[in-house]
């Protein structure tokens, strides 16, 4: 497990460690300056030339003692100060005396150079406001350079905690940040400003993190050892009956996606419910899977009952449509379940004409909505949501008593508690066709084997976008199938 920051978070962490603690902050800054000095050694093991870029701050500090250390190791470095902050901070002033006593120059305009590597120290976490000016025209003029970019602790320009871009950004290929990963650095501009990152350790000790507390956190490999476990002395029983109500008529695909991830993730019994055009497709294609089908609405009625009967799990809405026979398939299903459900697709959509139903429904529930279909649940546009989708996924959660799987490129998992699960694993390969079928699956699986509701649909969530990073090691990112996602499942399973 490993904590993501908030901007505010990390100022805090930095002031307590200072402040509380006693470590001067000059420690910390060459700690940090020496991170950076130690990534780019590594990117630039030929001794090209490097130009650092700061302003006034202390990210132009930690610039400054980073252009001190690599001269001292023979590295040819130019220095350019941006010089548009009129109060400079303390350390700033300190590695700049530092700076004028060892006969290295700031520069006042970027020289005519080539560079291997162009480092970014202008600003760092704190920045709050549109960068203008000539701090402006200085990012412009730096991304358009040749050379690898490198970002000191954050890219100049990006806000820390949402991602938004403040005016300009500089675009890093490899960002080295230190103590903790910045939220900012995976929503809205930060997935493509950051490029690379490289978390660094500089010394924040553990009371300063426990004094702040973070409340988001993401899973790493060692987290692998949450999934279901198995048994010897067990057999099909043992591991759970999904129930997968999807397939509207000729709509076989996302059935087959959701049934196949749940059996591959270890469900004993899988059960389809589905239209009858479907049946002769999947039976071929997933012939270990159970079937039930319906061709109108009194058939589609005893699907439900013996859903009802059946599953110990049950998965809603993968290609079902949302047509008034579906609509009432999902009620009755609402109504009248006694296990956990996932809610899935068109069960979303069909509940964002009657939100009220969930309140109405006491059955353990996972939903899985993608942006557009939270957008429809709340009456909120997509933009509105990305600005502040943690408070909304929280209040949503708490609200409707759900555990609430919001995917975007990087999705967040909530049960309105008070810390939210990100996933950072994934990537943009999986921005397919059936990948969304393939997770529901994955998640009932999870509860199939015994996990509760918000661990499900962490690990479950976790393991899809693992399963993703695998497919796209084998496949490439433009050729991967969502059906590839699941064919990787195994291999990310198999030594938990």
């Amino acid at each position: 497990m490993e904590y993501i920051v908030t901007k505010n978070e990390m100022q805090a962490i930095d002031t307590c460690t200072i402040e509380k603690v006693g470590i001067p902050q000059a420690v910390l800054m060459e700690r940090a300056a020496l991170a950076v000095v130690e990534e780019v050694e590594k990117l630039n093991p030929h001794k090209g030339r490097i130009l650092i870029a700061v302003e006034g701050g202390n990210n132009g500090g930690d610039g400054l003692a980073a252009a001190r250390m690599l001269s001292e190791r023979g590295y040819p470095v130019d220095i350019y100060y941006v010089g548009a902050i009129t109060n400079v901070s303390e350390q700033f002033e300190l590695q700049k005396n530092i700076i004028t006593q060892i006969g290295q120059r700031l520069r006042k305009a970027i020289p005519n150079k080539d560079y291997a590597v162009i480092v970014d120290g202008i600003f760092g976490v704190g920045l709050s406001r549109e960068v203008e000016g000539s701090q402006k025209k200085a990012i412009e003029v730096l991304n358009q350079m040749k050379g690898i970019k490198v970002a000191i602790d954050i890219p100049s320009g990006l806000d820390a905690t949402t991602g938004e871009i403040l005016g300009i950004a500089f675009r890093a290929d490899y960002t080295v940040t230190f103590g903790f990963k910045k939220l900012g650095m995976f929503f809205g501009s930060g997935i493509d400003c950051c490029g690379k990152i490289i978390c660094r350790n500089i010394g924040f000790p553990n009371v300063s993190f426990q004094s702040v507390k973070p409340k988001i956190y993401t899973y790493d490999e060692q987290d692998l050892d949450k999934l279901p476990k198995r048994f010897n002395n067990s057999n099909k029983g043992s591991y759970g009956k999904v129930a997968v109500v999807a397939g509207s008529k000729n709509m076989s695909g996302a059935a087959f996606l959701c049934a196949k991830a749940a059996y591959s993730t270890g469900v004993g019994l899988v059960k389809i419910y589905t239209h009858e055009s479907n049946r002769v497709v999947l039976q071929s294609q997933l012939p270990e899977a159970i079937m039930m089908t319906y061709d109108d609405y009194e058939g589609a009625l005893a699907c439900v009952e013996d859903v009802a009967k059946w599953a110990s799990v049950i998965v809603v809405g993968p290609g079902l449509g949302v047509d008034s026979t579906s609509e009432r398939m999902l009620y009755e299903l609402l109504m009248n379940s006694e296990v956990p459900m996932v809610l899935d697709a068109d069960a979303l959509n069909i509940l964002s004409n009657n939100i009220g139903m969930l309140k109405t429904c006491s059955v353990p529930i996972v939903m899985t909505p993608h942006m557009k279909e939270m957008s429809r649940l709340i009456g909120k546009s997509v933009e509105n949501i990305a600005k502040d989708r943690f408070a909304i996924a929280k209040k949503f959660a708490r609200e409707y008593e759900v555990s609430l799987v919001l995917k975007d490129a990087k999705s967040i998992v909530t049960n309105g508690g008070e810390h939210t699960y990100v996933n950072l694993a994934g990537n943009n390969g999986m921005s397919t066709g059936g990948s969304g079928d393939v997770l529901a699956g994955i998640i009932a699986g999870m509860l199939a084997g015994g996990l509760d509701l918000i661990e499900a649909a962490r690990i479950g969530t976790y393991v899809h976008c693992l399963a993703g990073d695998k497919a796209a090691e084998k496949k490439g990112k433009y050729a991967m199938l969502a059906s590839d996602i699941i064919s990787s499942l195994g291999e990310v399973m198999r030594n938990a």
